[in-house]
């Protein structure tokens, strides 16, 4: 059992700010794996765009999906109380905010309406406050687990009588 990681026998209570900062880091996965597979519906739909151009738009949003999955991945490791997820997601998190404003952004300029890019930002917002912000939620990363007990019950073996002979010279 690693520092963080809560034996199966021995779930820890999840605080409420937990489950939704998980919940929510799993909408901003979802939306990353949406925004991927619609902006690969839009490429295949036209036809003005070079060979080049459309591998490089793919490949593009392979990284993206790649990031999007490891994002659910997270979420899921974060629910199950892993330590090691939980830095993960709050080291991903920022840059899922970066990619949702640039994402805005480039919606804005087209003339679009950023639904996509404002639902990224505002989820990875939102479940970072909650994975960070209340004391319950980093108390239950951060708080080593009650060592696990044991159902069997110990047996100790008593030797009589003493099988050691006393000391030379002395009266037993």
């Amino acid at each position: 059992m690693s520092y963080g990681d809560a034996p199966a026998s021995q779930e820890r209570h999840r605080p409420r700010a937990l489950k939704i900062g998980a919940g929510l880091l799993a909408i901003v996965g979802l939306l990353g794996v949406g925004r991927v597979a619609y902006g690969v519906l839009v490429n295949l739909a036209q036809d003005d765009w070079s060979s080049g151009a459309r591998a490089v738009f793919l490949v593009l949003n392979a990284i993206v999906l790649v990031f999007a999955l490891l994002v659910l991945v997270l979420a899921h490791q974060v629910w199950h109380g892993r330590l090691w997820a939980w830095i993960g997601s709050l080291v991903m998190l920022p840059f899922t905010i970066l990619f949702g404003g640039l994402l805005l952004l480039i919606t804005v300029l087209h003339g679009g309406v950023p639904l996509a890019g404002a639902g990224v930002v505002a989820a990875s917002v939102a479940a970072l406050l909650a994975l960070t912000g209340p004391r319950m939620a980093r108390g239950y990363f951060l708080r080593k687990p009650a060592p696990a007990t044991s159902t069997r019950p110990e047996v100790v073996v008593v030797e009589w009588p003493p099988l050691t002979a006393p000391p030379v010279g002395e009266k037993p």
